[in-house]
C-alpha cells in the first residue's frame, strides 16, 4: 500500500472507519454544520443509498460515521484525543491543516483501497444542504444515459460522486458578499422521475420515482409493504425475495422501473385474512424460524421453489434455497416446513 494510502487508512481508523471498508466513502469537513434529523438529512440518506456510498462527516468538534440506514446519533463522537486526529485526517486527505473559512465545505471521495480519487471545496452557508445538493447531483450523474455499460457499478459511483461535486463547486462557489442563502431543502428534481404502474398482490399501484429506485425501496418506503425485509441490500442474503411473474427475485437488485406489468407477489399477499397460506402454516408448525427477520424471504423463496417443481429431496431443497441465509441457523426446520407444504399441496 502506498504511504499516502497507509496514512489515510490510519487516520480513518482513528475515526472508526475499518480497514476493510468495501464501499466508496465521502469524507466531508464542515466546521459550522449541525448534523440533525431533518428533511435535508432524509435526502442525504436517499442519495447515499442510491450511490452505495458511506459518509464520514467532521464538524468543529465531532465526527459522524454514517450510512444510509443508520440511526442518527445527533451527539456524534467527540474528538476525545483533541484536534490532532482531525488535523492528521485533513492532511492525509490532501487538505490544509485548518479550513480557510468557517463556512467552507470540503468533500473528499475515497475508494475502498483508501485511494483518494477527488476532492472539492466550496463556500456554503448551509453545509448540510450543500452536501445534499452535491450528492443529488452525483445521483443524477449516476443515472445519466451517457454512462457506458462497460463500467462497473463502483466505477459509476466514483465517477458520479466526482461529477456531482464538481457541479456543486461550480454552483456553490460565490463571493463572500453575496447575500444568497442556500435553501433549507434541495429542490425536487422532477425531470429525473418517471411514472410507473406496478401490479402488486393483485392491486395496481401508481408511483412516481427515480429510475434508480430499487423494487425493495419502492415496496418498503413508497408503499409501506415492510414485510419484505432489507438485509444486506447487495443480493447476498435473500431476505428481500419476492415473486415477479412467479419467479424468485431479489428485490434489492431489481429496479422498480424494470418490472413493467409483471405481477408481483409479496409476503403480504399470501394470507387470506386470518387464514395463513399453507407455506406460512408449515413454517409455524415446523418451527422454521427463530428471530423471524429472514422468514418472509424464506417463505417467498420456498413458495417459488415448490412452484418450480425442481427440488424434491432434502439435499435438493437445501441447494435451491442456498440463496436465503438464516443467521439463526434454522435450516433443518426450514427444509422440513418446505417438504410439509409440498406434500400437503400434492395431496390437496
Amino acid at each position: 500500500m502506498p504511504d499516502s494510502c497507509a496514512s489515510l487508512s490510519r487516520s480513518l481508523t482513528e475515526f472508526g472507519i475499518p480497514d476493510d471498508q468495501d464501499q466508496p466513502l465521502v469524507v466531508a469537513f464542515a466546521a459550522n454544520l449541525v448534523f440533525r434529523e431533518s428533511p435535508v438529512l432524509d435526502s442525504i440518506r436517499a442519495e447515499l443509498r442510491g450511490l452505495g456510498a458511506g459518509l464520514l462527516l467532521l464538524t468543529d468538534e465531532r465526527s459522524f460515521s454514517f450510512r444510509a440506514d443508520d440511526e442518527l446519533d445527533e451527539q456524534g463522537r467527540k474528538f476525545s484525543l483533541g484536534r490532532e486526529p482531525y488535523v492528521r485526517l485533513r492532511l492525509a486527505c490532501g487538505l490544509p491543516a485548518a479550513p480557510g473559512r468557517m463556512d467552507e465545505l470540503s468533500l473528499v471521495v475515497v475508494k475502498h483501497e483508501h485511494q483518494i480519487v477527488g476532492r472539492q471545496s466550496v463556500i456554503a452557508e448551509d453545509g448540510l444542504s450543500a452536501l445534499a445538493i452535491g450528492l443529488r447531483a452525483a445521483g443524477r450523474e449516476a443515472i445519466a444515459p451517457r454512462r457506458s455499460l462497460s463500467l462497473s457499478r463502483r466505477e459509476v459511483v466514483l465517477a458520479s460522486l466526482l461529477g456531482g461535486f464538481a457541479l456543486l463547486a461550480l454552483q456553490g462557489c460565490r463571493e463572500p458578499t453575496t447575500a444568497h442563502v442556500a435553501p433549507a431543502t434541495p429542490p425536487p428534481d422532477r425531470a429525473r422521475t418517471v411514472k410507473i404502474s406496478l401490479n402488486i398482490n393483485g392491486q395496481t399501484q401508481l408511483l412516481e420515482l427515480e429510475p434508480r429506485v430499487s423494487l425493495l425501496d419502492a415496496l418498503r418506503e413508497r408503499l409501506a409493504l415492510t414485510g419484505t425485509k432489507k438485509g444486506c441490500d447487495h443480493g447476498q442474503c435473500g431476505a428481500c425475495t419476492v415473486l415477479v411473474d412467479g419467479r424468485r427475485v431479489n428485490a434489492c437488485l431489481t429496479l422498480a422501473v424494470m418490472v413493467g406489468n409483471a405481477p408481483i407477489q409479496t409476503i403480504e399477499g399470501l394470507a387470506q385474512g386470518d387464514a395463513l397460506h399453507p407455506m406460512q402454516a408449515a413454517f409455524v408448525s415446523e418451527d422454521g424460524l427463530q428471530c423471524g427477520y429472514c422468514t418472509p424471504g424464506q417463505i417467498m423463496s420456498a413458495l417459488g421453489l415448490v412452484r418450480e417443481n425442481r427440488a424434491h429431496s432434502d439435499a435438493e431443497v437445501r441447494e435451491h434455497m442456498s440463496g436465503n441465509i438464516c443467521r439463526c441457523g434454522a435450516y433443518t426446520n426450514i427444509v422440513a416446513a418446505i417438504q410439509k407444504a409440498r406434500a400437503e399441496s400434492a395431496a390437496g
